[in-house]
Parts: C-alpha cells; sequence; structure tokens
C-alpha cells in the first residue's frame, strides 16, 4: 500500500531499448526517475516527496508558508499563505511528464490526489486534464458534478497515451496566468506579453500591435531549430563548468598535499615549531577543502539540476512537437526559451566569478631563532581567491588578540567535609584533571565534567602538581614543600597510585616536567631571603641549581614555554614574575599595582604568559619577552590560584582558594 507522501511512484528501472533518455526523466533534487512529477510556474518539474521536503525546509508542518520559490531557478510560485503539508498539492502533476513516462512503460503507482490531500490513500484510475490531478472513481464522479469542473475532461489513466493532444489543448501551461479560466490566444508585441481575451479588453485594447496567435503564429520550424540548439550549448557548458570545478577541486587538495610536504622538509631543521605548523597547515587546508568541496558538490548539484531540466524541457518540446498546434508550440518555445536564459545567467555568473583558489604557505622571513619567536608568529596559512590573498581567519589569529570566555564554573566546595584550600589544578590530555587541596591534605582525580573519580590523602600539606610522563601511563608529580620532597604517581584505570618519592634540596613548592625523565623545582633557600630552581631527574639527581633575590621568601609556580627555552617563576610576597634562560640567566622581571599575590602560571599555544593575581582578582597575559598584553578581570571567582593550559593551549582551568573550578575557552574577537 502506498504512504502518504507517495501520489505516484516510478520504478528506478527503465527498459534497456530506453535507457538513452533515462537521465532526461531525472528530478534535478534527487538525480533519480520521477515519482509524481509536479510542475511549478516556472515549468521546472520535481518529485512529490522532494518538492514536499524542499517546503518543509522552509517551515515545519504545523506552520504556513507565505511564499515559496522555485528551488532551481528562485522564480517565485507561490504567494499567499498556506499549510505546509498542504502546500504541495496546489501544484500540478505534470501530465506531460508523466505520458513520457508511461511509452517508456515505466511502472507507475498511482494515488487518488485529492484523496491524498485529506491523508487518505486511494488507487487512482483517472486523470483531470485540466487540474492535472489523478482521481479516484469516487472523487471522479464528484470532480464531474461540481459546478467548477463539470466541464473539465476527465481520462482513464491506460487513455492517457493516446489523449496528448486533450491534454494539451487543456494544460494550464497555455492558460493565461493572471485569468485562468481563459486559454491564450493572443499575443501584444509591443509589451512582449501572451495575452487572452480578457487581457485584450481589459489592458490592452489600446496596444496597437495585438495579434491573434491562431491566424499569425510565425513560422516555428526555425525557432524551434534554435532553442533546441541553445539548450545544446548552455548543455555543454554547464558540463564544462562542472568538470572545470572537479579539476579546481583535485588542485586544491593537490596544494594541501604539497603544503603537507614542504613543512614536513622545513621539519627537519626546525622540529618542534614545524610540527605545530604543520598540524595546522594541515588542519585548517583540510577544512577548507572541506567547505569548497561542499561548495563545489553544491555548484555541481545545481549545474546537473539545470542540465536535467534542460532534457525534462527537451523530452516535452519534442512530445508537444507532434501534437500541439503552432499556437501552443509559440507559447511553449517561448517558456523554455526563459528558462534557457535562467540558466545561461546563472552558468555566465559563475563563470566569471572566478572562484578558483590557491593555497600558499608563508613563513616568517625573519625566522633565525625558533626558541627566539611564538609559535604563531613561525607561519600561517593564505588562501588565494578572486585574485587577492587573505590569511586564513581561524585558528590562526594570535592567542593575544582572543578574549577568555567562560565556560563553567564547578563548585568543589560541596564536596567536601572540610573547608578546602585548591592551591593548583592540572590537565592531563586524555581530559582529566589533578586537584590539590593543600588544606586537606588530598589528590583529587576529575573526569572531563569535574566528577572526582579517584582521591590520595597525604600525611602532609601538598602544594603543586604536574604531569611528566604520558608514554604508556600517566605519572603525575606533586610537591610537598614542607617534607622537602616529591611524590610520584600513576594514573590508571581512575585510581591514584604511590609510585615513588624525590628528595629535594630546599622546600619545593613549583613544580614542572622538563622532561620524561626530569622535574623543574622552585622555592625558598634554606636562608628565606632568596629563591632557588633547580632540575632533577626522577631518580633524585640534582643536574642544575640557580638562584635569585626576592624578598619575604615564601610560595613559588613554575611554568616553561613550548621550546623549553624559558623558564617563568610566581613570586608571591614580592608580587613578580621572573623569567629565566636555561643557562641561568634572568631574562626579565616583571611587575605590576594591579598584580598582588601572583600565584599560579602557565603558557597557552602562542607562548604567550599568564600569571594569576590572586589578591587581586586578576590574570595578567603577557608577551613571551614580558610585556603586558591585557588583564583578565576575576571578579566573579575570588581568590584564583593555579592556573593550567590544555595540550592545545586554547583552553585553560582555574582553581580557586575555596571554591572550585573554572574552565575558560579562549575564543576569537568578533567571531
Amino acid at each position: 500500500m502506498a504512504t502518504a507522501s507517495e501520489d505516484l511512484t516510478a520504478s528506478d528501472e527503465i527498459p534497456e531499448s530506453e535507457t538513452t533518455l533515462s537521465d532526461d526523466l531525472n528530478c534535478p533534487l534527487c538525480m533519480k526517475i520521477f515519482r509524481s512529477p509536479r510542475r511549478l510556474p516556472c515549468l521546472h518539474s520535481f518529485c512529490h516527496d522532494c518538492l514536499q521536503s524542499h517546503i518543509y525546509s522552509i517551515a515545519p508542518v504545523s506552520e504556513s508558508v507565505k511564499e515559496l520559490c522555485c528551488p532551481l531557478c528562485g522564480n517565485v510560485a507561490f504567494t499567499g499563505e498556506f499549510s505546509a503539508d498542504k502546500l504541495v498539492h496546489l501544484f500540478p502533476l505534470n501530465t506531460l511528464m508523466l505520458s513520457v513516462l508511461m511509452q517508456l512503460k515505466v511502472k507507475l503507482d498511482i494515488v487518488c490526489n485529492a484523496c491524498q490531500a485529506q491523508d487518505v490513500i486511494s488507487p487512482a484510475e483517472n486523470v483531470c486534464t485540466v487540474c492535472e490531478e489523478a482521481l479516484c472513481v469516487q472523487c471522479s464522479k464528484m470532480h464531474g458534478i461540481s459546478r467548477l469542473s463539470t466541464n473539465h475532461a476527465i481520462l482513464k489513466i491506460e487513455h492517457l497515451l493516446s489523449k496528448e493532444q486533450t491534454v494539451l489543448q487543456n494544460n494550464e501551461m497555455f492558460r493565461c496566468t493572471e485569468h485562468a479560466s481563459f486559454p491564450v490566444e493572443y499575443y501584444c508585441k509591443g509589451h512582449g506579453t501572451e495575452l487572452c481575451a480578457k487581457c485584450c479588453v481589459d489592458d490592452h485594447a489600446s496596444c496597437p500591435e495585438v495579434i491573434k496567435l491562431a491566424n499569425k503564429t510565425p513560422d516555428l520550424s526555425e525557432a524551434l531549430n534554435v532553442i533546441k540548439e541553445q539548450m545544446k550549448n548552455l548543455e555543454d557548458q554547464l558540463k564544462q563548468l562542472a568538470a572545470v570545478n572537479v579539476l579546481h577541486l583535485s588542485k586544491l587538495e593537490s596544494d594541501v598535499n604539497n603544503l603537507t610536504v614542504e613543512i614536513r622538509t622545513l621539519k627537519k631543521v626546525i622540529n618542534d615549531a614545524l610540527d605545530d605548523l604543520e598540524k595546522r597547515v594541515k588542519e585548517e587546508g583540510n577544512k577548507i577543502f572541506s567547505d569548497e568541496k561542499k561548495r563545489i558538490a553544491h555548484t555541481n548539484q545545481i549545474c546537473q539540476s539545470h542540465v536535467m531540466a534542460i532534457r525534462n524541457s527537451s523530452v516535452v518540446l519534442e512530445s508537444a512537437s507532434k501534437y500541439a498546434t503552432e499556437n501552443q508550440m509559440f507559447l511553449l518555445i517561448k517558456k523554455i526559451t526563459n528558462q534557457c536564459f535562467m540558466s545561461k545567467q546563472y552558468n555566465d555568473d559563475r563563470f566569471s566569478k572566478n572562484d578558483i583558489m590557491t593555497l600558499q604557505l608563508e613563513v616568517n622571513p625573519q625566522l633565525i631563532s625558533v626558541i627566539n619567536i611564538p609559535r604563531c608568529e613561525i607561519g600561517m596559512l593564505r588562501m588565494k581567491k578572486h585574485g587577492e590573498i587573505a590569511v586564513v581567519p581561524d585558528g590562526f589569529k594570535p592567542l593575544k588578540e582572543c578574549i577568555a570566555e567562560r565556560v563553567n564554573v564547578k563548585d568543589m566546595k560541596v564536596l567536601m567535609d572540610k573547608t578546602p584550600r585548591f592551591t593548583k589544578v592540572t590537565l592531563t590530555s586524555n581530559e582529566q584533571l589533578l586537584l590539590v587541596d593543600f588544606e586537606n591534605k588530598m589528590l583529587y582525580l576529575l573526569d572531563s565534567l569535574c566528577n572526582i573519580v579517584g582521591s590520595h590523602t597525604f600525611l602532609v600539606n601538598p602544594f603543586d602538581v604536574c604531569i611528566v610522563s604520558e608514554q604508556g601511563e600517566y605519572i603525575a608529580a606533586v610537591s610537598l614543600p614542607y617534607t622537602k620532597c616529591v611524590h610520584l604517581f600513576s594514573l590508571k584505570d581512575n585510581s591514584i597510585t604511590y609510585v615513588n618519592q624525590i628528595q629535594t634540596k630546599y622546600r619545593c613548592f613549583g613544580i614542572a616536567a622538563y622532561s620524561h625523565e626530569e622535574l623543574i623545582v622552585s622555592g625558598p633557600c634554606g636562608d628565606n631571603q632568596s629563591y632557588y630552581w633547580s632540575i632533577i631527574t626522577l631518580d633524585g639527581k640534582e643536574k642544575s641549581y640557580h638562584e635569585f633575590d626576592g624578598a619575604f621568601a615564601n610560595q613559588t609556580y613554575v611554568a616553561l614555554n613550548a621550546f623549553k627555552s624559558r623558564l617563568y617563576i610566581s613570586v608571591y610576597e614580592d608580587d613578580s614574575l621572573h623569567c629565566f634562560g636555561f643557562n641561568g640567566v634572568k631574562q626579565f622581571t616583571f611587575r605590576h599595582l594591579d598584580l598582588k599575590g601572583p600565584q599560579g602560571v602557565s603558557i597557552d599555544r602562542d607562548d604567550n604568559v599568564y600569571v594569576v593575581g590572586s589578591r587581586s582578582h586578576t590574570i595578567f597575559q603577557l608577551s613571551p619577552g614580558g610585556l603586558l598584553i591585557r588583564i583578565i578581570v576575576n571578579e566573579i571567582e575570588k581568590y584564583p590560584m593555579g592556573i593550567s593550559f590544555d595540550k592545545n593551549g586554547d583552553t585553560f582551568v582555574l582553581s580557586h582558594l575555596r571554591t572550585g573550578l573554572g574552565l575558560y575557552q579562549l575564543v576569537l574577537k568578533n567571531r
């Protein structure tokens, strides 16, 4: 039994003898054999279901449609207000196309359109050649006795093949668009408009060049040949555009692959930097390719739809030429000429825009030392389109031009029996978090939703935490300053397992991973009048040691940039941030009136430095060289402490002294 959405269906199989016409009988939307072809006023035809889906894309089932445009040419097909689920029934069946399908012996299952409009499925036996609707026996009787349709010609469906001329004589295509009940009989040369008798009297009575088509219709053989040639040429041009787009897409894909190879060559010189650049170009290049592929697929689909429409019109024209009067042929050719003009306009417009795009790699010519250039300045992807070169915007804009947008805040205090003091949080590459509660001597393992999945209790107060290794299994290091040691833990299956401990020379507050086998620790020296930082191995050997001055020696935090060329240490009591090279030479010290109680330090993907002011409720963003970029005011979550960026360097999580966590995303301005 047919469904409510199928008023006439066609088998996708066409007799082998007629396969050459199969493409000419395809719907421009679904590219398959027509299933109940509905004809719009612009002469374009679409499957019933395809047209219904197009209507639903404009308005939901329960709403009304006030205007409907042809999905192919864009001409207005309906204005007013009509229910979205009933509007499709306002457009008639294309009985000419239906007769062609029947000539080719395409299997058709026809249901009554009048019943279908009432959500009832009944088999159709007749066709009204005026309304161009399929009717069941009962609806045919009602149609015949209705005062409005009593003169309509109703044919048996099986007789449709032998009654094309009757269909054409009553066809809506040849009736006046202003007065639907009147046939077109006249043509006004001055206005270039076809007229019915009522139009002549009402609007064109004073026009001097109104001719009666039946008497003065010109020889149409030449016009028929011209329109056929135009249709053939236009089809060839549209196919050419589609072919050019395929070559363009292939070239664009080749550009992406070639750029990847070029980056891999440069990677031998600056490995870490070009690893990052390769990833960016590959991702953005493929994104451009994907977007362009979608655009070209859409363009090619439109081209193919125009080709299908031209072929449809060709079939109708060929069929009509056998049975139509000269008057009807003149009108039909004029309508199809307009249709071809719209397709040609689209084709000419696409060629004139020259949408060919290429991708180029631009490398900073001043690149001398990778370690002294932020990663965002190493290189960027550019695309050339319409003769202009532009930087690919998303993902390449430096994060100093971004804003910090709060994504989520998690109140962890409600989970604690005692008042917490969250001194540090760090992110793992598998989207878990490690959170240190200094006050309650706890280390928590959290999932990506900030739910506690594991924990460890210390005998003394922990302060800082970092991920040392992610190869094979996660190894975390936690500093315990008052026992001058670092504990190592294995993170596996949502559990925290103690592995080992390392002794330090002095109290160690700040801690960071230098490699998979080495740590950087920092804190106050034994005299409490200065600070130190040192590199130690996981078996406790000290590889380097450096000291620097600072007042009121207390807690510190440590961070190092991606290229391991700079080390940043915040000093809480001194309201300062210090930067060192790994040769021990201090590169700068940063202080600011609005930086009070500096705590956590972290680095984004562009090597910009973020330092948290816990007493000033701020986050300072600095350039790698120590210049102030901006201040992020953090008034909502009081007393921020630790900060940590994710592996991509564009999302950071912030721990708050007494409450919990805040997750922030760095996003482009004016996105």
